[in-house]
């Protein structure tokens, strides 16, 4: 315990300290370079249509445009859109875009593209796992004149705009498409500021500055090279030898080696990823909602954010932390108490306990996670088996249904109804655990209409009551996350969605 509060104590007091921030002095963007990435990805496909895994999102920004983009306070900026506006009582988005764009194989960035893109999307063909949350919101989309789209929508949706900054809105070469095929996951073409060069799949990636990209002296670097690495140790030991400039996904224990390393510095992202457990609530034996509670009360959050977050992660009492506008005080999860743990078990026909199989990601912390949690249910009469699941495999097999218990973390939407309807609504693409609740489905039916936020932030308040009540998922806590550098590594900012950027970023000259 004084060996965790020494640990606690050292972090608290790096993230005080001047070596954990930019400079302050503003430095004019260097052209030129490549940067080495060492990460964690699992990726499966490079088109954005078909794209699930969450590990492809920071290539995905690096090869095509957004029709909107996202800022840092999860605000919408104009991209491949320039400027926008709303008719007919909300009902229709006109969507004006920037002359001049084109795809990387030549192909217009127009009117007709990006209504091919829409269509695409909404074609079952596609197998897109975006089209249930744009079918629920699109009626029509309208070519108006060579630069103009309108999207004619089924109800006022205040947060469709949010989601075109998001998967739903990249955009791909119609042309290539239609010429690739399935293999366009493989050999994609946007509009973005780097052109894929190499993937070798489970080892690295190589995308090289876009010659002809439209944003006026960008990107700065020539080169992004991705390299996976084994874990958040090798990573580091690599990253202090100068083999990599960058490590995106960093927890609070992995960088405390990095505390005295002079040409290393850290940006602590916002604590917006939110952990949980996830299990299949149509399935024997997690569609027992006693066996559930009694889990949920037998998990000690405070001392798992001890443990693995060193004390600094918020605890999660619902998938929204503090800080989002439809952040709730009143919802409450299912506190930690062992003894109503074991009467819960009783009651749900288990007072021997039972024995159940968890997978557990091989990443860092997921894996700490399913240890701290065996351990801890163990305490009430609970056998977890720990079955190690591959990065490249774990999200497409809880995808498929073919993984029922495991640790499972989601970033942030710019708006609610983007993440509860992925992952509560019924049928919807990301609901991997089953869940179907017509209550709850009415509640974001209902907010989705709405455009005053203080008329939907009740209807979301109730709705995540539900979900904290009904046990889709078990709340933890709100990772708290770092993105290490060297020093050379200049204009990195983290968006609300902890997804990396690097379109921005630079090396300093001759270092």
């Amino acid at each position: 315990m004084g060996v965790q509060r020494g640990f606690r104590s050292l972090v608290l007091g790096l993230l005080a300290g001047g070596s954990m921030a930019f400079s302050a002095l503003a430095q004019e963007p260097v052209r030129g370079g490549t940067l080495v990435v060492g990460s964690f990805h699992g990726m499966q496909t490079l088109d954005p249509v078909r794209s699930n895994d969450l590990s492809e999102r920071d290539v995905l920004y690096l090869l095509y445009n957004t029709l909107v983009r996202l800022d840092t306070d999860f605000s919408v900026k104009p991209e491949l859109a320039e400027s926008w506006r709303y008719e007919n009582e909300g009902l229709r988005l006109i969507l004006k875009l920037r002359p001049g764009v084109k795809f990387q194989d030549g192909t217009p960035v127009d009117a007709e593209a990006v209504k091919w893109n829409f269509d695409w999307r909404l074609n079952p063909d596609a197998k897109s796992p975006q089209r249930p949350a744009l079918e629920a919101s699109i009626k029509a989309v309208t070519v108006l004149d060579p630069l103009t789209v309108a999207v004619d929508t089924k109800v006022a949706d205040p947060g469709l705009l949010g989601l075109l900054g998001q998967r739903e809105g990249y955009m791909v070469s119609p042309t290539a498409v239609q010429r690739l095929g399935d293999d366009f996951g493989s050999r994609p073409v946007g509009s973005g500021p780097f052109i894929l060069r190499e993937w070798v799949r489970g080892n690295q990636l190589v995308v090289e500055r876009n010659p002809n990209y439209w944003e006026a002296g960008k990107p700065y670097l020539d080169r992004i090279v991705m390299q996976n690495i084994a874990g958040s140790v090798v990573g580091l030991q690599r990253l202090r030898t100068g083999e990599l400039d960058l490590i995106p996904t960093l927890t609070a224990q992995d960088v405390i080696p990095l505390r005295n390393v002079r040409d290393i510095k850290l940006d602590r992202a916002p604590a917006n990823r939110w952990y949980s457990l996830q299990w299949q609530i149509d399935k024997p034996p997690f569609d027992n909602p006693l066996l559930r509670r009694a889990i949920a009360h037998a998990i000690d959050r405070k001392k798992l954010v001890d443990i693995i977050m060193l004390g600094q992660a918020p605890i999660a009492e619902s998938p929204t932390p503090e800080g989002l506008w439809w952040q709730s005080p009143d919802v409450k999860s299912l506190p930690y108490d062992p003894a109503k743990a074991r009467e819960l078990l009783r009651q749900a026909g288990y007072p021997n306990g039972l024995s159940i199989a968890m997978a557990s990601p091989q990443r860092t912390p997921d894996s700490q996670i399913s240890e701290v949690i065996q351990d801890q249910l163990k305490a009430v009469g609970i056998t977890v088996t720990l079955e190690p699941v591959s990065n490249a495999e774990f999200y497409p097999r809880t995808v498929r249904r073919q993984i029922n218990f495991t640790p499972m973390n989601w970033t942030q939407r710019p708006d609610p109804d983007g993440l509860f309807r992925f992952l509560f609504y019924t049928n919807a693409a990301q609901n991997s655990t089953g869940y179907s609740n017509k209550e709850f489905d009415a509640l974001l039916d209902q907010a989705r209409a709405l455009t005053d936020i203080n008329a939907r932030k009740p209807l979301y308040a109730k709705a995540q009551q539900i979900i904290v009540d009904d046990l889709p998922y078990v709340s933890l806590f709100f990772a708290v996350q770092y993105l290490a550098r060297k020093d050379t590594v200049q204009g990195f900012t983290w968006i609300p969605d902890q997804i990396p950027r690097y379109r921005d970023v630079w090396k300093t000259a001759g270092r």
